[in-house]
């Protein structure tokens, strides 16, 4: 399957003032770097970056003409969000070669949350993202974290994720991703233990 495409403009407009007034016009400021590559101003449409992240999501290579190179292939290395409204205001995209080994925070989803929120538990989520090591070329989407048969009291940690052999979690293992909450009305383990002794 061939790699997406989105088209980056140089940009010569540089500084606070002149960003904030790009981002006015509809164009969002970004850095593009890479081995051998240096680094350059560059900017995206909002439009076109949207529509991009919609249809692929952030961890996906792509290919772009930029700087009189073509074909290049990049990655989005880093998203920076305005605090209030939440609008992207600044990228960094990396140029990368296939086979050339990234660091990438990919996003956590979960499956099976249903089961345990219908029967009146909750799942306390506490991170939203891990970090992994891979080939540019096998960064995955997301980190799935499958829920199901778990019991209301255990925890999904960063050493439960699953992922080709290829791909490295440098998330310390032991980092709690979830935790799955029993009912209000149900004791816990101290509580259970102080009846038991009364």
């Amino acid at each position: 399957m061939d790699n997406p495409t989105l088209k980056l403009e140089k940009r010569t407009a540089v500084g606070g003032g002149k960003a904030k007034r790009l981002l006015e016009q509809g164009l969002v400021p970004a850095v593009v770097y890479g081995r051998g590559f240096g680094s350059a101003a560059a900017q995206v449409k909002r439009s076109e970056l949207k529509k991009f992240l919609k249809t692929n999501g952030k961890n996906t290579v792509f290919k772009t003409e930029f700087a009189h190179e073509h074909d290049l292939s990049m990655i989005i290395k880093n998203i920076q969000y305005d605090p209030v409204n939440k609008e992207i205001i600044h990228l960094d995209f990396q140029k990368i070669d296939s086979q050339e080994t990234v660091q990438m925070h990919i996003p956590v989803r979960v499956s099976g949350e249903e089961t345990y929120t219908k029967a009146g538990h909750s799942v306390l989520h506490q991170l939203n993202s891990i970090v992994v090591e891979c080939p540019a070329g096998s960064i995955p989407k997301y980190a799935e974290a499958d829920i199901t048969g778990m019991k209301p009291g255990q925890s999904f940690t960063a050493s439960d994720f699953r992922f080709p052999s290829d791909v490295k979690v440098l998330t310390n293992p032991a980092k709690v991703i979830l935790t799955i909450k029993g009912r209000h009305s149900e004791p816990d383990a101290e509580e259970k233990q102080a009846v038991a002794e009364e």
